[in-house]
């Protein structure tokens, strides 16, 4: 599956035959999506690996795949498939497989003017497919707004707020995230961001390095913490992008 996610990618870009753009602007390794959509006719591939660790169990995705397609002017196509295994510390069982992949849109809505953000909205459904551990019982709709403020040469705010509906249920979303430009490709940032369903809230604290090293390879490391009964212990991830 991911030769095949790889040589989909290959070809995309072949088609596609991306023209000299800006640096590349992804949404990883944060939760916060960026706001902004990719160019028409540029290709981009997020790939990453993530451990996660909560109680008893361990959760590691082996492959975040994200692929992102300018089709159209302020339009972009994503797909985004996992693969991932969920082990039982104490007993030493474990489950692994593929993911629901997820399909959607990033469709720019408003440039950055002053005080006004930047803004986005995605809109995705992720289907009832994959490994039977991991899959939905139905497909679930999500969208989410994704908003950026430039606050200095430096410094950027980036926030998202978003709604799926998994199962005739509602789960709210928010992340904020605070990015540092502390030397050319280099970038820290701070991240906090929750989950609400139910009555029970999640709320996690993210953060990490960036460093892209030429105007189409990006790579990053990041880590954090559960900040609520729900949530998990901790986490740690790395991962890389490149844009066609």
């Amino acid at each position: 599956m991911k030769k095949l996610f790889f040589l989909a990618a290959i070809s995309i870009a072949a088609f596609v035959s991306a023209q000299d753009a800006d640096p590349i602007v992804t949404d990883r390794p944060t939760q916060s999506a960026a706001s902004n959509v990719m160019p028409k006719g540029n290709v981009l591939v997020e790939y990453g690996f993530v451990y996660e660790k909560a109680g008893d169990f361990s959760n590691v995705t082996f492959a975040n795949f994200l692929a992102r397609v300018g089709l159209f002017e302020g339009v972009e196509f994503r797909i985004t498939q996992n693969i991932q295994q969920v082990k039982n510390d104490l007993t030493d069982s474990k489950v692994s497989g593929l993911s629901p992949i997820t399909l959607g849109t990033k469709i720019h809505l408003l440039e950055e003017q002053g005080a006004l953000p930047q803004m986005s909205i995605i809109g995705q459904v992720t289907l009832a497919n994959g490994e039977e551990a991991f899959k939905p019982e139905e497909a679930v709709t999500e969208v989410r707004l994704n908003f950026s403020n430039t606050l200095s040469e430096t410094l950027s705010l980036g926030y998202n707020f978003g709604m799926a509906f998994p199962e005739d249920q509602t789960q709210t979303l928010y992340t904020v995230v605070l990015g540092y430009s502390f030397s050319p490709g280099w970038t820290v940032f701070a991240e906090p961001y929750g989950f609400f369903q139910d009555g029970v809230s999640d709320h996690r604290f993210n953060t990490g390095l960036i460093y892209l090293c030429s105007d189409r390879v990006q790579f990053d490391v990041s880590g954090g913490i559960g900040l609520s009964e729900s949530s998990p212990d901790s986490f740690i991830g790395f991962g890389a992008a490149i844009g066609f």
